[in-house]
């Protein structure tokens, strides 16, 4: 994927149906890399077709399609044969898109604040403007990560005049955390129920079961992944960490699990060859990205690794903590191992309690994955991160001995900052600060 960020054009007054295009987009993306004969790599593409395609055929296919926001349990809307649409999905999909990430952004700040997060509105924006392209027959969201999505996911309620329902997450992760989320399970169940008019009885939970060991499979390979990703050189890039996020909203599908498992296999076949990642021709350096990933410029991971061999071998986003469904048979034990994968995912794991939830992952990132060059890539809508940033940056400084790099940054909005500034500010970083030669 090229590190330009691709730019329409829109006729004025001209409506467009989000969706479609998206689906029209990695259609194009998913037919060149077919003539390239490449098969090697289709199952990075793989992934995004059956995404975005599933979401515009769900009607079709005779499924109610279900959007959320924040942490929800995916396998249960699955098992009540729904399609859920992960409405973040938008925003990180079209985020390099300037013109049509910006035609929704604009849009909600017509009716909200500059200040709340690109990530909700450029989906607010899209929804409003009428332009997604298809009808939502419910809307379930979590009352994480932040204020921004507090503010937004009430508006969206009105706007979607659908079914809603809405998770109370606790400020705590512990065990009454978890028995506290535990116990809005049963409702949940209730308005699904409602809403297919399927029963949750013994044949709906063997679907559900079905949908929780492959969503096991899923989790066990990213594991994996995340234990590969340790080795020296680091045989993945970064560029698949994004790509591994998708876990949060396909756990359950075959898509998913085939996805990372064919990854596993490649990075698997790579390390025993000794190689460092795709962009990288020799690793120097181990980088970890704090706050979110950069949507708007993904192509910022490949340049670090050609320019300086600086291989993103992991991101405060997609960390994970691995928790897998365990005792199938037991719905209670069910509801709270669910209510604690809500409640670890990511960035809901480190940014939505206190601050030593965060200052825990980042130290264990730099422990094992022998990190050597911080970025904290601050991201202008996660105001609650920036507040706790200084603390865990100077515990970096006292522990490892690695000064940070802070970069401010739109995450989802590319006219925020351009693609040279952004390489400009790294590179001052990596050979002032780093020591850092190029290739």
């Amino acid at each position: 994927m090229a590190n330009e960020k691709k730019k329409l054009e829109f006729a004025e007054g001209e409506k467009i149906n989000l969706i479609d295009l998206t689906c029209r987009q990695v259609d194009s993306i998913y037919q060149h890399m077919l003539s390239k004969n490449k098969p090697e790599l289709m199952w990075m593409f793989d992934i995004q077709k059956f995404q975005w395609e599933e979401v515009r055929d769900a009607h079709r296919n005779g499924k109610k399609l279900v959007a959320f926001g924040g942490p929800v349990p995916v396998e249960l809307i699955r098992a009540f044969d729904c399609v859920p649409f992960f409405l973040d999905t938008i925003s990180t999909r079209i985020a390099s898109q300037e013109e049509l990430c910006g035609r929704f952004i604009d849009e909600t700040e017509k009716y909200a604040p500059a200040s709340m997060c690109g990530i909700d509105k450029a989906q607010l924006g899209c929804i409003l403007k009428g332009e997604l392209g298809v009808q939502v027959d419910a809307f379930v969201h979590a009352t994480v990560p932040c204020d921004s999505a507090r503010i937004a996911y009430p508006i969206m309620e009105r706007v979607f005049n659908c079914p809603c329902f809405t998770f109370d997450c606790p400020f705590r992760h512990d065990d009454k955390g978890y028995r506290y989320l535990a116990g809005q399970f049963d409702r949940f169940v209730a308005f699904m129920e409602e809403l297919t008019g399927l029963k949750w009885d013994a044949e709906r939970y063997e679907v559900f079961k079905g949908l929780m060991e492959e969503s096991n499979r899923a989790y066990s390979a990213l594991i994996k992944i995340a234990e590969l990703r340790k080795k020296k050189p680091c045989p993945l890039p970064g560029r698949t960490l994004v790509l591994n996020e998708l876990v949060a909203c396909m756990s359950g599908t075959e898509a998913c699990t085939m996805m990372l498992e064919t990854q596993l296999s490649m990075g698997e076949m790579l390390a025993d060859m000794g190689m460092s990642a795709s962009k990288c021709p020799e690793e120097r350096y181990r980088v970890c990205l704090m706050q979110n990933m950069l949507w708007s410029d993904t192509g910022i991971l490949d340049w670090m690794e050609k320019t300086y061999g600086a291989v993103t071998v992991m991101d405060g986003y997609g960390y994970q903590d691995g928790i897998l469904y365990e005792d199938l048979d037991n719905w209670e034990n069910i509801k709270y191992i669910g209510a604690k994968k809500m409640l670890h995912t990511p960035m809901i794991h480190g940014a939505t309690g206190p601050a030593e939830y965060w200052i825990r992952i980042i130290d264990k990132m730099y422990d094992d994955y022998d990190v050597n060059v911080s970025i904290f890539m601050g991201h202008v809508g996660c105001k609650h991160t920036w507040a706790s940033g200084k603390i865990v940056t100077d515990m970096i400084q006292e522990k490892y001995g690695i000064p940070t790099l802070y970069v401010d940054v739109d995450a989802i909005d590319p006219r925020y900052k351009s693609t040279e500034e952004l390489q400009a500010q790294i590179a001052e970083y990596m050979e002032s600060v780093v020591g850092a030669t190029k290739f």
